[in-house]
């Protein structure tokens, strides 16, 4: 097994051509809708898979349809399933995605996954990997006090790890995310997240106190690329120009990108390319995984893409 994720499971239905939010005693008509695979990480996972990497998970479903749909939905996907536990002690979760050009809002029910704790994690099997990755830290309330250990028990197991905090609905971003940054070698944040985490206004100001923390920090900025440091060096690389359909999972596809080279020995410069050029792909069809691209998909863009990718490549020179 070359990657196992470790987070949380839901179902998505997205709704999309909604004019804009609606009102308290409002409705608004939506144009299109699709009920899919959700939550980041298993979105990261499936998106992995696609690339060609095998991928592993570690989770928690409810016994229910909806859990039974997103096992086969990740199985679809070419991801191992054997560590997802199915309980009937809670329901699986969904979350409602308004999905707009640029921008999205959600109401989530998080359902059984805010059982899934350490307990629950076959730490073997984790060891059984190459890398690691998480998302949702903040969503994920029984198991946050786990990760420094989960973390810490991969690193000395020789193992990389890689980090997408997601948003903290609560307002408080702490839960202990700056004693875990240690053990993470890639921490993926958007720009949003890095300022609350660090509790930096300015954008740069929070790279640097973040990347005091962890090995390598890159800032994910939508269309405008990332904003990344790694050691003593600062780089701000733009995106890829796209007319989106649905931005929902872009973040989630750029970190399956990035991982997907990183965990191959590629310089940075190629981990941003192959995540920028994923994330600007995924938003081509509604839902996390339904555009996300194929390895010859991603050089075919490259190749019509010649000169954004040069100015990627530009930024790293």
């Amino acid at each position: 097994m070359d990657v196992v994720v470790v987070g949380e499971l839901n179902a998505d239905l997205v709704l999309t051509g909604l004019t804009s939010l609606p009102a308290y005693g409002e409705v608004r008509l939506a144009k299109d809708m699709r009920f899919a695979l959700g939550s980041s990480s298993a979105i990261f996972a499936c998106n992995l898979a696609r690339l060609g990497v095998e991928v592993g998970f570690v989770g928690k479903l409810g016994a229910d349809e909806t859990g039974n749909f997103l096992l086969r939905s990740l199985r679809d996907c070419g991801v191992e399933t054997s560590q997802i536990i199915q309980s009937s002690d809670g329901r699986t979760g969904i979350c409602v995605v308004m999905s707009f050009p640029h921008e999205y809002a959600m109401a989530s029910y998080a359902g059984i996954r805010e059982t899934f704790c350490l307990d629950d994690v076959n730490l073997d099997y984790v060891r059984s990997a190459k890398h690691m990755h998480m998302s949702s830290f903040y969503l994920q309330p029984a198991l946050r006090p786990g990760c420094q250990e989960l973390f810490r028990r991969a690193k000395e197991a020789g193992l990389s790890t890689s980090l997408d905090p997601d948003v903290d609905p609560s307002g408080k971003w702490n839960g202990g995310m700056r004693e875990l940054l240690p053990y993470v070698d890639v921490f993926l944040p958007n720009e949003q997240e890095a300022a609350r985490i660090s509790g930096e206004t300015d954008i740069t100001a929070a790279l640097n106190s973040l990347s005091r923390l962890s090995r390598t920090v890159v800032i994910k900025r939508g269309a405008n690329g990332v904003l990344t440091k790694s050691g003593e060096r600062t780089v701000e690389a733009p995106g890829f120009s796209v007319q989106p359909v649905d931005t929902t999972g872009a973040g989630d596809s750029f970190n399956a990108g990035f991982v997907f080279q990183f965990i191959q020995g590629a310089p940075l410069v190629n981990c941003v390319a192959w995540g920028n050029a994923c994330g600007a792909l995924s938003t081509r069809a509604l839902g996390g995984t339904d555009g996300f691209p194929t390895r010859a998909e991603v050089e075919h863009f490259f190749s019509e893409r010649a000169e954004e990718l040069e100015n990627i490549r530009r930024a790293f020179a």
